[in-house]
């Protein structure tokens, strides 16, 4: 490899000093000889090559020399013979060969100059042609320069052009890469998504089956129980019947009730759904118990054994027998019975049996086990409504299931379809990026092939016009050389000696350009080092060149970020990005755009967390004043619980504690037995009258209500006191419900009467108490509750809301009980007194606030309502605050 110096040497005199260039110029040809270019060399190094004999041979062939025939005849003559005179052959050759050459140019005139004169006039041309070769010499250099400066720029610019098309190129392939994963994936995701889906519509559609035929059965057991309640009516004589347990026939041992009528039991034997049977059974043999309190129940005979046997068998043989009808004439019977077919005129043609009697459950045979009860219509028309409407909210309940298994169903078609949408999608934008990427790889592919074709060619042809330059200039300078070793040559020839000083002048230095960029001018000055004195005169002092060619450098303008697009995720870390425009696009190496993208993380929750609770509050008051109440304290939500991650109910000991307190005994606060609450509170009394109360329940309910509103202090106490039963009809029971269009009489239907809304008069209640009529029908709680809480709007804005509840029968609608319990409990504290053994306890403890022991007063016989314990309990446990 050359040495720098020779390097510097070269492009120095190329192009005037441009180091920049020159190492431009090095860095594209670091690999190749200088021989490329060849060398510059010095006139010194020039001089001590060249022979006087080389020096007259290259002036004799100098290019219009024969312009000038005294100069040619004296160096063709007179210089090559004193030059062989010095017995140089090869001079003396090349003196014939240049005499011959230049003998018919040569007009010997006798005027010619002689001695001095010829010499002198010798040396002024010679020194003409040195000015000559000094000039193009000169301008060989600066021609030689520009075209270096301009064609470095070229390849430089033509090499920034290759590697960006390259970095365009490998973007581009980094998409198409990218876009033919994505359509892969999605290749793979779609139909793996698509067959999710058409499962899950198949599983749908198998449960929504299941379902609809659930309800179907629940529907028609409905209208059976419709069916009975309509033949029940106003229970008129024919509707009584009494009531058949035979225990044998029902596994648990608790007996299995049917009801002896040819009429009842084979709609009853219609029901099919378990839950319309369950109902049944422990209706009928509640009330099966509650008729045979008082009362043995009588034993059946077998032959009634057997009737009942067939009455629950649907025989219909023995319902004929039974009933003691006839033979059935052919217009009474179904075309459709077996029995029908078998015995009708055209059975003769048929080779057919005839159809067996169906055959008793082998689980209940005839035997004498079987008891009979009294049977009451009322409350057998009763215990159907209670049938009727809890059969009418496990079909309430399937439909809600139904629909809850529709939106779901619904929901996860949705989500599947919207996924295989956005995968589609994906997969289309990937298709489009695909081609355009592809497009945009063939296209930055064959620009860097031709650019960097373009860039070959174009550096061959500097090299080689390089390397012209390099043999022009030493050219000139060797004829420069040559003139003045001939001059040298004359003045020894003639044997004079005569002081000859050619000009010297200092390399060029370049001032400034006018213009940083976009084309300008520079001058160049050089100064005399040595002043000529009768030698080469000294050439132009000052030079004006373009500078500074280059397109000027344009900056990057960007505009103003927009807002940030949403987070990619809700949760788990996603990101979001803001964009904003480029006004301005950089040009000519001008500064780059900053971003014009920015993202940042967002949502780094986990997807799955726990919720935060705060700290726990301070301890409340203590909620009785004697016989154990409780404080509480508890902890709020702060931050909701995230995708699977958990959160406590607000009655977990995580978040709720109780702790004991005022655990002595309130004896010390009776007066005449009774404490006397002193709170202000707003006490709402909902009196259970249900006919399961039976007389003497409602006798010892209406004296433990009155005992409890005459301890009430009216200076602090407001009461309230419902009486509430329930509806005998179905028609009654839509009407209060609120499904049927007509508006109920809630006296008259619904067996719900205000015996006072909210009064201090107390003891005028009281009294009114011990004389209330008993509706002794159903138990419509949940309307009662409604009722008390549409109530609650005439309570005091300062006293607390106490509602208490006394019942000792099951609901009508356990669940429109329990939904109208949540939103009483909404706004006031719900004490609940179940009464006797057949109170709904455990529908209670389900409903009721904790601490339990605290909402619940337990009494388990009726009797004991009429104890001052019990209605000193509901005083403790109601009011905090009692008087001494």
């Amino acid at each position: 490899m050359a040495p720098k110096n020779m390097w510097f040497s070269l492009l120095g005199a190329l192009a005037l000093g441009r180091e920049t260039a020159a190492l431009n110029i090095q860095l594209e040809i670091e690999d190749r000889s200088i021989s490329q270019f060849g060398t510059i060399l010095t006139k010194s190094e020039i001089m001590a090559r060249m022979t006087s004999e080389e020096a007259l041979n290259r002036v004799l062939n100098r290019s219009h020399i024969s312009e000038k025939p005294e100069l040619v005849h004296l160096l063709a003559h007179d210089l090559a013979d004193h030059l062989k005179s010095k017995g140089n052959a090869t001079a003396g050759a090349i003196s014939k060969h240049d005499h011959r050459h230049h003998h018919s140019h040569v007009v010997h005139r006798k005027d010619q100059p002689k001695g001095y004169g010829a010499l002198s006039g010798a040396r002024d041309m010679l020194n003409a042609m040195m000015d000559d070769a000094q000039a193009k010499l000169d301008n060989e250099v600066e021609t030689c320069g520009t075209y270096n400066r301009e064609t470095l720029d070229n390849l430089d610019k033509m090499r920034m052009d290759v590697a960006s098309y390259n970095s365009a190129a490998a973007k581009a392939r980094s998409i198409v890469l990218k876009s033919q994963g994505v359509i892969s994936f999605t290749q793979l995701k779609i139909p793996e998504v698509e067959e999710a889906l058409s499962q899950h519509q198949a599983q749908c559609a198998t449960d929504k089956a299941a379902l609809v035929a659930q309800i179907d059965v629940v529907a028609a057991d409905l209208n059976v129980t419709a069916s009975i309640l309509e033949i029940i009516g106003d229970c008129d004589t024919a509707a009584q019947s009494a009531l058949v347990q035979c225990r044998h026939c029902e596994k648990s041992g608790r007996g299995y009730v049917m009801i002896q009528s040819d009429v009842f039991q084979p709609l009853i034997n219609k029901l099919k759904s378990a839950a319309a049977k369950s109902y049944l059974q422990t209706h009928l043999n509640q009330l099966y118990a509650e008729n045979t309190e008082d009362e043995e129940p009588e034993q059946l005979s077998q032959e009634g054994v057997r009737h009942m046997t067939a009455l629950m068998s649907g025989s219909s043989s023995n319902l004929r027998g039974a009933s003691g009808a006839s033979e059935d004439s052919e217009d009474e019977q179904d075309p459709s019975d077996p029995e029908y077919l078998a015995s009708a005129g055209n059975a003769s043609d048929l080779n057919i049996s005839q159809v067996p009697d169906q055959t008793t459950p082998a689980e209940c045979i005839p035997t004498n086990k079987c008891t009979l009860g009294k049977g009451s219509c009322t409350k057998i028309r009763d215990r159907f409504l209670y049938i009727q409407s809890g059969i009418q909210d496990m079909f309430s309940k399937l439909k809600g299931d139904l629909k809850a298994l529709i939106d779901e169903c619904d929901q996860v078609r949705v989500q599947k379809e919207n996924q295989i949408s956005d995968l589609t999608d994906q997969q289309r934008d990937a298709q489009t990026e695909l081609a355009a990427a592809t497009k945009d790889q063939v296209s930055s592919e064959s620009s860097s092939n031709t650019i960097a074709n373009e860039h070959k060619n174009l550096k061959a042809e500097y090299i080689k016009k390089m390397k012209e330059c390099c043999d022009e200039q030493n050219d000139l300078k060797s004829e420069m050389c040559a003139l003045e070793k001939i001059r040298g040559e004359l003045y020894k020839m003639k044997g004079e000696s005569v002081f000859i000083t050619d000009c010297e002048v200092s390399d060029f230095k370049a001032g400034e350009c006018s213009a940083t960029c976009g084309g300008g001018f520079l001058t160049k000055t050089r100064s005399i080092l040595v002043h000529p004195v009768n030698g080469m005169a000294c050439p132009p002092l000052t030079e004006k060149e373009s500078c500074n060619m280059q397109a000027c450098p344009i900056d990057c303008v960007v505009g103003e970020w927009e807002g940030w697009s949403g987070c990619s995720a809700q949760c788990g870390g996603g990101v979001r990005e803001r964009m904003r425009p480029v006004v301005t696009q950089m040009q000519y190496d001008g500064k780059p755009c900053e971003d014009t993208e920015e993202t940042e993380g967002c949502n780094s929750h986990s997807c799955n967390a726990d919720c935060i609770l705060s700290d726990w509050s301070d301890w409340g008051a203590c909620t009785q004043a004697c016989w154990g109440g409780t404080k509480r304290r508890e902890k709020s939500i702060v931050t909701p619980a995230a995708g699977t991650g958990t959160c406590p109910d607000a009655t977990d000991e995580a978040r709720l504690q109780f702790v004991n307190c005022n655990t002595h005994s309130c004896s010390s606060l009776y007066k005449n037995h009774y404490l006397t609450c002193n709170s202000k509170i707003d006490l709402t009394i909902l009196m259970d009258g249900s006919g399961s109360l039976g007389w003497w329940g409602w006798y010892y309910s209406r004296k433990f209500v009155s005992n409890l509103i005459e301890h009430l202090d009216p200076s602090n106490v407001e009461v309230a006191l419902q009486v509430f039963s329930g509806p005998t009809t179905w028609g009654e029971y839509e009407r209060c419900i609120g499904v049927s269009a007509d508006a109920p009489d809630m006296e008259k239907d619904c067996k719900i009467t205000w015996t006072s809304r909210f009064t201090n008069k107390t003891d005028a209640l009281a009294d009114k108490v011990k004389k209330l009529a008993w509706p002794a029908s159903t138990t419509l709680t949940s309307v009662a509750l409604a009722e008390a809480q549409s109530q609650l709007v005439n309570g005091r804005e300062d006293a607390n809301s106490v509602v208490l509840v006394i019942t000792d029968g099951m609901p009508l609608s356990q669940e429109r009980t329990k939904t109208a319990a949540q939103k009483l409990m909404e706004q006031a504290r719900v004490i609940w007194v179940p009464v006797g053994g057949s109170a709904p306890l455990s529908m209670i403890e389900e409903l009721a606030s904790l601490p339990k022991k605290e909402n619940i007063i337990d009494i388990n016989y009726t009797y004991k309502m009429g104890w001052a314990y019990f209605v000193n309990k509901v005083i403790a446990q109601s009011c905090p605050t009692l008087s001494r």
